[in-house]
């Protein structure tokens, strides 16, 4: 874990910052936003600041959700947030991390922002249980010289609180809805092909097999190893529950 902080401290080095050049009316006025979102939301709302390398904001409503401690989390900062996290899972994210971050840095600077990272992995509540999280993160805004200045996190439940198969990501272009693996996949990887997000699609339509196999002009026996990659890669039960996680995913829109 030591070496997975010093590399990601090596990361967040390469970007610099010039303080003075940075404009905080700016982050104010975001902070005033997410209060205001998080009072209407479910969700877990925070704002991390690149160049201070801290969360300037944190959604009060974290106490609530999934029990945190405010104050411990103020005082403490990124390491009271990496304590709630299931150690298996806090060195996968950290991996996933980097290997993200420094996929970020290779994209030309006016495309950061188009990109969400979505993992899910599990958290400590305040039963002293372990419970599934999905958690988004994108860039809100960068400096003059392209670095990611702010980037925003919204903490949801995972509607599957089932057996758990490790952590999982991926990385989403929202404007162009490519869905992107930097890296070859894991198994713990969420990346479905354009095909079978073109049938999950017609699934929540609530097409049957064989209007998806009329409709695409293929086979209902592909459509069916389609059905069954999707729920396997999702880990879901059933199709209307492959068509739920992913819409929480932000694979469906």
């Amino acid at each position: 874990m030591r070496l997975l902080e010093a590399e990601y401290k090596e990361l967040l080095d390469e970007q610099r910052f010039i303080g003075a050049e940075l404009d905080y009316s700016v982050a104010e006025r975001h902070i005033r936003f997410l209060q205001q979102l998080s009072e209407v939301g479910n969700s877990g709302i925070t704002l991390f600041d690149m160049n201070k390398r801290e969360h300037i904001f944190t959604s009060y409503n974290f106490s609530n959700l999934f029990g945190f401690d405010l104050d411990a989390a103020e005082q403490s900062g990124t390491s009271y947030f990496n304590s709630r996290v299931h150690p298996a899972d806090l060195i996968d994210l950290s991996k996933t991390g980097n290997m993200l971050l420094r996929y970020m840095y290779r994209m030309p600077a006016d495309e950061r922002k188009n990109y969400k990272l979505i993992n899910e992995y599990r958290i400590l509540n305040n039963e002293g249980k372990y419970i599934r999280v999905i958690e988004q993160h994108q860039a809100l805004e960068l400096d003059d010289q392209g670095n990611i200045w702010l980037a925003i996190g919204v903490i949801d439940l995972s509607p599957d609180q089932g057996e758990f198969h490790g952590v999982k990501y991926q990385l989403l272009n929202f404007v162009t809805g490519e869905l992107v693996c930097p890296a070859p996949a894991a198994d713990k990887s969420v990346c479905l092909t354009p095909r079978e997000r073109e049938i999950l699609h017609l699934i929540r339509d609530g097409f049957l097999s064989k209007e998806i196999s009329d409709r695409l002009s293929i086979s209902v026996h592909t459509v069916n190893t389609h059905r069954q990659r999707i729920l396997e890669k999702l880990n879901a039960g059933n199709s209307m529950e492959a068509v739920n996680y992913a819409a929480r995913l932000g694979l469906l829109f």
